[in-house]
């Protein structure tokens, strides 16, 4: 039996304390019961997972069963919530889906699951796993809200998943692949309402995607809303007046659709610019790129009422049409709100990345690119591993760039920083590099690792979901499990003292990237986007 921390105790009241049940089951290993404070419960049980041990305060349960009641669960009483301690951590990853999506079935609330990072080796007693068996990637498609807790039990990781809500399909999500002559050889016009000016790599897609389109005869129209700026175009992007074919800006207070008008197509690059669109009676297209929220990282525990996930339901379920950028997003869009996205991927520009002739360091370069305030970027994963390979004795030089200015507290790492480099000297430092580490936590398609391979780097990553979309392990990159700190040292420490290695991995990943390359790009967006106007005119 294991006695409750304090930390998860008061954590797990509060997410009791917002729902409110009626029923709760209690699936736990716990010397005592933990979910049995909210003050409307009329049903409490619990499914021992210590089979009988000492401490069990039988008087609070209406009803306990042994661990063997989960072998069949088809005849379970259907609760508000369920909360599962012990048990994830004891089985293997596709194990523990499938009984997640059973229980999903038998809920009205949420099912809140807490299992460690590292949980221990089911092969070897007593032994903590270097591989963290459960994060965002793994239950792709689910709807659930994560969290990390600091305990006196050490780092735990929280889920609360709720259940799946059977939408119908859209209209708009029923395209067929046929397309009608008059539709295919019809030059489009299109307004692309610019949602920000920050730098990103989605920005950067988006904005290269408008001046091929303009080259292959489309009528391209940038919009952007502000007080302050004279120009639809940031100032940071290499665009010119002549790769789109004009610019309109509009106040802040006023409604794009009071200014685009005589389009074929609205084209929109962040999912909050949908409910402006809404009412459209010119066919929208939102081209999702991935937020933190898609994956259950809303920063706090969500519970089954909370408004930021009724926000995020409302809008993937207007009636605008999907693209997504990687099959990851694909399965979640799918998954969760059942909307089928046409897959769009990224592109980057593969002459303005690129390779050097000679790369000949004096001691080999490691680059880290992104923004370290943001958790799911792993910055933490990234320097700690490091930190292991200089303790080694081996020799590396260690650059960062990044949006922000940021100090690295307890890092003894000599670290040359770039804040807010150029476009230029951004391409500079990754062709500069002789690896590229990454270490995000989940991505939909993540740019740097591929402008990288452009650049004629070798790059180590850890499994984020959508860089898979490119990544071929051992042949163009090294792919790392999740939490498996040793095998990116390792992967680290063979290439540092390899460079014929490196050269190998960063050819192989120069020819993947020019299959990524804006060539060819406008034919394949014509192709998804004549899909949509085919579909509007039957």
């Amino acid at each position: 039996m294991y006695t409750i921390p304090d930390e998860l105790f008061k954590f797990v009241q509060d997410i009791i304390t917002e729902e409110q049940p009626r029923s709760i089951l209690e699936i736990s290993g716990y010397d005592g019961a933990i979910g049995h404070k909210a003050s409307s419960l009329q049903r409490v049980d619990r499914i021992d997972l210590s089979d009988g041990a000492a401490g069990i305060e039988d008087k609070i349960y209406t009803s306990i069963y042994p661990s063997d009641h989960l072998l069949d669960i088809s005849g379970m009483y259907v609760y508000d919530v369920v909360l599962i301690f012990h048990l994830f951590e004891n089985m293997e990853a596709g194990e523990a889906r499938a009984l997640l999506e059973s229980l999903l079935l038998k809920i009205k609330n949420q099912i809140l699951i807490i299992t460690p990072i590292y949980p221990y080796d089911l092969e070897f007693d007593n032994k903590i796993s270097e591989v963290r068996s459960y994060h965002p990637v793994v239950f792709l498609g689910l709807d659930f809200s994560y969290k990390l807790l600091e305990t006196t039990d050490g780092i735990l990781q929280a889920y609360s998943f709720f259940p799946k809500i059977k939408y119908p399909l859209l209209p708009c999500d029923s395209l067929s692949d046929e397309i009608g002559l008059s539709v295919s050889e019809k030059k489009m016009k299109i307004a692309y309402v610019i949602p920000y000016h920050t730098l990103t790599g989605c920005l950067k897609a988006m904005l290269q995607q408008m001046k091929e389109m303009k080259n292959n005869g489309h009528t391209i129209i940038a919009y952007f809303r502000s007080n302050t700026s004279k120009s639809a175009i940031p100032d940071w992007s290499h665009l010119t007046k002549d790769d789109i074919s004009k610019q309109v800006v509009i106040p802040e207070k006023d409604k794009f659709l009071d200014y685009i008008e005589g389009v074929d197509l609205i084209f929109l690059g962040w999912m909050y610019q949908i409910p402006e669109f809404q009412h459209s009676v010119i066919p929208v297209v939102l081209w999702e790129q991935g937020s933190e929220m898609i994956y259950g990282d809303y920063k706090e525990m969500q519970n089954s009422k909370s408004l930021d996930r009724v926000a995020l339901h409302t809008v993937f379920r207007m009636p605008v049409h999907l693209l997504a950028v990687s099959t990851t997003l694909v399965t979640v869009l799918k998954g969760v709100y059942n909307r089928e996205a046409q897959l769009f991927p990224l592109n980057i520009d593969t002459e303005f990345y690129h390779p050097l002739e000679d790369k000949n360091n004096d001691i080999p370069v490691i680059l880290l690119v992104g923004k370290p305030t943001l958790p799911f970027k792993g910055f933490e994963v990234a320097l700690y591993v490091l930190e292991m390979v200089k303790n080694m004795g081996i020799t590396f030089k260690l650059i960062c760039a990044m949006p922000v200015d940021f100090t690295f507290p307890g890092i003894s790492l000599e670290i040359e920083k770039y804040v807010e480099p150029t476009q230029e000297k951004l391409a500079e430092l990754f062709r500069s590099a002789d690896i590229y580490l990454s270490t995000s936590l989940y991505e939909s398609f993540p740019l740097p690792p591929i402008e990288a391979m452009a650049s004629g780097t070798a790059v180590v990553a850890t499994d984020n979901g959508g860089i898979n979309t490119y990544a071929k392990p051992g042949v163009n990159c090294i792919l790392c499990e999740q939490g498996d700190l040793n095998s990116i040292v390792a992967a680290l420490q063979y290439l540092l003292t390899n460079p014929d290695a490196r050269k190998l991995l960063a050819s192989e990943g120069r020819k993947t990237a020019l299959k990524f390359s804006f060539d060819g790009i406008a034919a394949k967006l014509e192709h998804c986007l004549y899909k949509i106007l085919e579909n509007q005119s039957n």
